[in-house]
C-alpha cells in the first residue's frame, strides 16, 4: 500500500492545517470565441497540467491556422485570394464546353504541381499560365497553388503583378529607406523561393524593363527557384514583346505552360452577382 508521502510528496503545514501543493491534472486556459477551435484563450497556447502535476504549454490548432495566415499575408496575396484553394477553382462555371475542357486540364496539372512539387523545386520549374481573355481565372488558379504549397510546404512566397513589381523598382529610386532601395527589391524577387509573376506582357515594355525582368528571370532559372507567371499570350508571342529574346528563351526553360479558358469567368460571376442584386431590389 502507498504511503501518504509517496502520493502527496510535499505538504506545507500552516495553523494546524496541512494544504497539499499537487495540482490536479487538467487544462488552466480557459477556451474563448477568440479561439477559432474553442480550444485556447485567442494566446495559441494552452496551460495544462499533467497526470504528475508539472505543467506545460502546449500549442493550440488555431496558432498554426494564424502563421499559415500570416505567411499567405506575407506572400502578398490579396484579401479576396487569402482563402483560395484549387478546388475553388470551380471548372463547370464556364459556359463555353471546349473553355470547361481547357479549365479541367489546367485544374489537373495545378493538383498535380502541388502533389509533385518537391520534383518540381529540383528542376527548379514553375508553371505559365497563359490565355488572351482578361478574367479567365489565371490569376485564381496560379494563387490556389501557391496558397497550397504554403498550407502543405510552408514555403516563402511572392505574389505580384509585373506592372507593380517594375513600379515599385522605379520608385524605389527616390526611396529613402535602405530597406527599400532599388538593390534590396530586386534581389527580394530574385531570392524569394516561389515567385509569383502576374500578368506578364501587359507592362509598357522599356529597354529598362526588359533587363530588370532578364536579371530576375535569371538569377531565378540559374540557382532553380521556380516561378509562376501568368500572361495574355503563349511563350511564342514574348518575342514579340521582348525583342531583346532573353525573356522567352528563359520562361521556356524555367516553366511548363499551361493554356487557360478564352472565355471570361469573372464576367459570368459578376452578371450572376447583378442578377442577384436585381431581385433584392425588387422585393
Amino acid at each position: 500500500m502507498n504511503k501518504l508521502q509517496d502520493i502527496l510528496p510535499k505538504m506545507n503545514t500552516s495553523n494546524d492545517s496541512v494544504q497539499p501543493l499537487y495540482k490536479m491534472p487538467g487544462r488552466l486556459t480557459k477556451a474563448t470565441d477568440d479561439c477559432m477551435y474553442r480550444e485556447c484563450d485567442g494566446s495559441g497556447l494552452i496551460h495544462t497540467i499533467r497526470e504528475d502535476g508539472s505543467e506545460v504549454m502546449m500549442i493550440c490548432k488555431c496558432r498554426e491556422y494564424k502563421e499559415l495566415l500570416n505567411q499567405i499575408k506575407t506572400a502578398r496575396i490579396p484579401d479576396e485570394y487569402l482563402d483560395k484553394r484549387i478546388n475553388d477553382f470551380v471548372t463547370k462555371i464556364y459556359q463555353i464546353k471546349d473553355s470547361v475542357r481547357v479549365a479541367q486540364y489546367a485544374k489537373k496539372i495545378a493538383t498535380g504541381y502541388v502533389e509533385q512539387y518537391l520534383e518540381m523545386e529540383d528542376m527548379g520549374k514553375g508553371l505559365y499560365f497563359y490565355s488572351n481573355t482578361k478574367g479567365s481565372g489565371k490569376t485564381l488558379l496560379s494563387i490556389a497553388i501557391v496558397n497550397e504549397l504554403i498550407i502543405e510546404y510552408k514555403i516563402k512566397s511572392i505574389y505580384i503583378s509585373v506592372v507593380n513589381m517594375l513600379n515599385e523598382m522605379k520608385h524605389s529610386f527616390s526611396n529613402k529607406d535602405p530597406k527599400r532601395n532599388f538593390y534590396n527589391l530586386i534581389e527580394s524577387f530574385m531570392q524569394v523561393p516561389l515567385l509569383i509573376m502576374d500578368d506578364l506582357g501587359v507592362e509598357k515594355t522599356t529597354d529598362w524593363s526588359e533587363e530588370v525582368l532578364t536579371q530576375i528571370l535569371d538569377e531565378r532559372m540559374s540557382y532553380k527557384r521556380p516561378t509562376i507567371i501568368t500572361s495574355n499570350m503563349p511563350i511564342q508571342s514574348l518575342q514579340n514583346k521582348y525583342p531583346d529574346g532573353r525573356i522567352k528563351s528563359r520562361i521556356e526553360k524555367m516553366t511548363f505552360p499551361v493554356v487557360m479558358p478564352e472565355e471570361s469567368v469573372r464576367e459570368i460571376i459578376s452578371k450572376r452577382e447583378n442578377i442577384e442584386i436585381a431581385k433584392m431590389f425588387s422585393k
